[in-house]
């Protein structure tokens, strides 16, 4: 479940790219995987090449893309080193996707950039360099490590609704109660069916609904002070990923559940924001993948 990179460079960059996807891979191994185009996730068979871009940037965390001068452009009487085209698009289209944050662009210092990039910070390398730009790279993504972007389907507005709702309400409540209440938020992996997996965890764990005013969560029957959740809300996230990525055949739709895990990760991943920045009652709330 760790957030994913798509790098993405012409054929001619896919030495450079196998370098950043190594460099970023021993540095943030433990929270990023990196994929470029040549892993051949991206671009499936009899599917169309830009269909497949807009889903990797919807799917993907984060963008980067490596601008090489692979081509010569005479513009206004001059000529420029410039990059390939379909790099210049898939940047825009990460840009749009992902924002300036999460989308980044190294560019070869002899590459000619449009006139959009006047003024704006530019990470630059060349034969001699390449590390150090990589890793002012790596800098900038370990800024994002605790934040989380919203996509399409609203996986951090859910977390925050459930945060406020219920997270936040029940522990006031019992903490007055005992002060060392722990209450476990359970996430499954597999979320077509929660009030199946609910009720399945509920019998394996002899477990009791709460009673009283609300929020209710289950408690575990040998333990005192000791509940559980696994939150209903995930199975909106299951419901829009059928408009988002409909399904055309019967079976696994791997373009969907990769989704979902990257939804999912943003859920996880907001709600331990949330409970860390509010500080009084986080030593109490474990979450944790069922």
């Amino acid at each position: 479940m760790k957030r994913k990179i798509f790098i993405g460079s012409s054929a001619e960059g896919i030495k450079i790219a196998n370098q950043v996807k190594d460099q970023i891979n021993i540095e943030l191994g433990d929270w990023i995987e990196c994929e470029t185009w040549g892993d051949g996730k991206v671009f499936s068979l009899n599917g169309g090449t830009l269909e497949s871009l807009v889903k990797a940037s919807r799917k993907y965390d984060y963008g980067i893309m490596l601008a090489s001068k692979d081509d010569v452009l005479i513009k206004r009487m001059k000529i420029f080193n410039v990059m390939r085209d379909n790099v210049l698009f898939e940047m825009g289209l990460f840009l749009g996707s992902l924002g300036l944050q999460r989308a980044f662009l190294i560019t070869h210092d002899r590459t000619s950039l449009p006139s959009d990039f006047n003024g704006v910070t530019v990470v630059k390398y060349n034969d001699k360099n390449i590390s150090t730009t990589i890793a002012n790279v790596i800098s900038e993504i370990k800024k994002t490590k605790e934040s989380f972007n919203l996509k399409p389907v609203p996986s951090a507005a859910l977390a925050l609704g459930y945060f406020q709702s219920f997270i936040m309400p029940f522990a006031k409540k019992h903490y007055q109660l005992s002060p060392t209440f722990q209450i476990k938020i359970l996430i499954p992996k597999n979320i077509s069916d929660v009030n199946a997996k609910i009720t399945k965890y509920k019998t394996e764990n002899e477990s009791i609904q709460t009673t009283g005013d609300r929020p209710i969560a289950f408690q575990y029957k040998n333990e005192q002070n000791k509940y559980w959740d696994i939150p209903t809300t995930l199975q909106t996230i299951d419901n829009l990923m059928d408009y988002f990525v409909p399904s055309s055949e019967l079976g696994i739709n791997i373009e969907k559940v990769e989704w979902i895990q990257h939804e999912l990760r943003n859920f996880k991943g907001t709600l331990e924001t949330l409970i860390s920045k509010n500080g009084a009652y986080d030593d109490n709330i474990i979450i944790d993948y069922l």
